[in-house]
């Protein structure tokens, strides 16, 4: 088989990061025990504020709130010209303070992790360092939550590879879900060389990989080693979600976006774009996050390729997905949903040279299990006439989603995914007419098919056609006239039914543990297969349920008529 060039680019790409050097191990800095944090003292603190050279800002201890490291925070107030601007915000996450020891140098008392809402954002929080060091790559038990009242600074996800404009209807399905969604300009990954992690370091904890990347955009708060403990909290839930298994990499800060009110949908954070994957996130705990060196994390390729069918035009865009299959899913659900879905909206919405509100085209979705031999298939068409730009992006997303749905809701086993192959073919304009008229052709009989004349006329331009169609008369049917119904289907939405001017973009659904999904793997394929759903002309005579008569691969058929057959015996 042959390999396209970037197919090949991205196996070199593979074997040259797998042959590479490992990242060098930094010594562990010295550390001081809360015991010993005094309040007033003068310290240092560590971040990237501007592309990956770590920079150092001032950093007064105001308090020391509780006294079990555990549960305890740091209070502190920053300032200095790397943040005397912006203040504190996501991203930030995990910077290290080191105040001086007994002896005059330099120790680690812990890292920033929370805001309190103050307006300016310079007086915050710091997780003392014996937590941080207490979460072990291998998580232990969870711990008691910290401070009430106090904020983490990363719970924002960093989404990049999406144009502005699916970037905005993301971010606000997120908003709808309760969760905060930034948006990076890098098309795939940064351009620069594996970055050795040190404290200060701006760092990913990223789900998905490549053309489409996701994660929590952070700071290194310690290094011993080939171990790195990050953000000074959890990832996802106030608790921590235990054992995982996501990319590591390192990141390019593109600047820090000041909005000093501090709220959770507008406050100062980082914008950064994801670097290199450089190791594998293993533990997320109450503390801290925790990643090795070396070795990427279990993963899939998640493949989309789109033809413009008037042009020829063709895109592919590469993904790698985490695999969290084998710890359990331990956020509930699989990272496949929302990069799966953003990919299939970018590649649809990128194929075409303008953003046009009528569209058509097709998808096709195979998905490989390791435990079943054959993959996993449906295909859909669509005739979207929307009312906001690139609605077919919200069509083909919402079906990716409803994949997700049913892999994710097989309660009864793990299933792996190897790979995802996703086939997009995308026109501008409506393949689509409606039924204007009917009229029957020759003699109706019980338990024979009847030829039906549809009269169709296109939208747009108006042009009318006809379609004979068969449509089987019931043997049960009573002689005599009997209406006969015919309908069509109707353009797809693509649009949000409770805000119709926004892409209809699910965002990490979750169903509520009522529903038991599929229980064996044979309905886990019936599942996939009636993902497929039927586009065509359905018919029924009065008092029977409507049956599919007539599929045009070309064209959407919508409308309704109704005649009068006359059957005879």
């Amino acid at each position: 088989m042959l390999l396209s060039a970037r197919m090949r680019r991205l196996l070199l790409a593979a074997v040259a990061v797998a042959l590479a050097a490992p990242v060098p191990a930094h010594a562990a800095e010295p550390i001081m025990p809360l015991a010993d944090v005094q309040v007033g003292a003068r310290c240092a603190g560590l971040t990237v504020v501007r592309g990956t050279q770590v920079s150092s800002f001032d950093v007064e201890v105001l308090d020391v709130i509780g006294e079990r490291p555990q549960t305890a925070r740091i209070l502190v107030r920053v300032s200095g010209p790397a943040v005397d601007a912006t203040g504190i915000g996501p991203g930030f996450s995990g910077s290290p303070v080191l105040c001086p020891g007994e002896d005059g140098s330099s120790r680690t008392i812990g890292a920033i992790s929370d805001t309190i809402g103050e307006f300016g954002g310079r007086t915050v929080l710091a997780t003392p360092i014996e937590a941080i060091l207490a979460q072990l790559p291998d998580p232990p038990a969870a711990l008691p939550a910290a401070v009430a009242g106090a904020r983490s600074l990363a719970a924002p996800l960093t989404i990049a590879g999406l144009r502005p404009s699916l970037a905005a209807s993301f971010a606000r399905a997120a908003r709808r879900a309760g969760r905060v969604l930034f948006s990076s300009p890098a098309g795939s990954r940064a351009t620069f060389a594996p970055q050795p992690l040190v404290p200060g370091s701006a760092v990913i904890a990223a789900v998905a990989s490549g053309d489409i990347s996701i994660g929590v955009l952070g700071t290194v708060a310690y290094v011993d080693g080939p171990i790195a403990w990050m953000f000074g909290h959890p990832l996802e839930s106030s608790r921590g979600a235990g054992r995982r298994s996501l990319f590591l990499q390192d990141a390019f800060v593109h600047t820090v976006v000041n909005n000093p009110i501090a709220v959770p949908d507008a406050s100062t954070y980082k914008l950064g774009s994801p670097g290199n994957d450089i190791g594998t996130i293993t533990s997320d705990g109450p503390s801290a996050v925790v990643g090795r060196f070396g070795a990427p994390p279990p993963s899939f390729l998640l493949r989309v390729t789109a033809r413009d069918l008037r042009t020829g035009r063709v895109t592919s865009s590469l993904t790698r997905v985490a695999d969290e299959g084998d710890v359990g899913l331990p956020e509930g659900i699989s990272a496949l949903g929302l990069a799966g879905s953003a990919a299939v909206a970018e590649s649809a919405g990128a194929i075409l040279a303008g953003a046009p509100a009528s569209q058509s085209g097709d998808m096709c979705v195979r998905v490989t299990l390791r435990e079943l031999r054959e993959p996993l298939r449906f295909c859909n068409a669509y005739a979207v006439d929307g009312e906001v730009p690139n609605a077919l992006a919200g069509a083909v997303a919402d079906d990716m989603a409803a994949v997700v749905g049913v892999l994710d809701g097989y309660r009864f086993g793990t299933l792996h995914p190897t790979a995802v192959d996703v086939g997009l073919r995308v026109r501008s304009g409506m393949s689509q007419a409606f039924i204007v008229g009917a009229n029957v052709v020759g003699a109706a009989r019980r338990g024979r098919a009847v030829k039906v004349r549809l009269r169709l006329r296109r939208t747009r331009t108006g042009v009318t056609s006809t379609r004979t169609i068969r449509v089987l008369v019931p043997s049960d049917t009573a002689s005599g006239n009997r209406s006969l119904r015919l309908l069509g289907t109707p353009a797809d939405v693509g649009r949000d039914p409770d805000d119709p001017g926004e892409l209809d973009v699910v965002f990490e659904e979750q169903d509520g543990g009522d529903d038991p999904g599929p229980q064996s793997l044979v309905e886990v394929r019936s599942a996939i297969g009636r993902l497929q759903h039927y586009d065509g002309v359905t018919a029924a005579f009065s008092g029977e349920s409507p049956r599919r008569v007539y599929r045009d691969p070309q064209l959407r058929i919508s409308g309704r008529t109704t005649v009068r057959v006359r059957i005879r015996r």
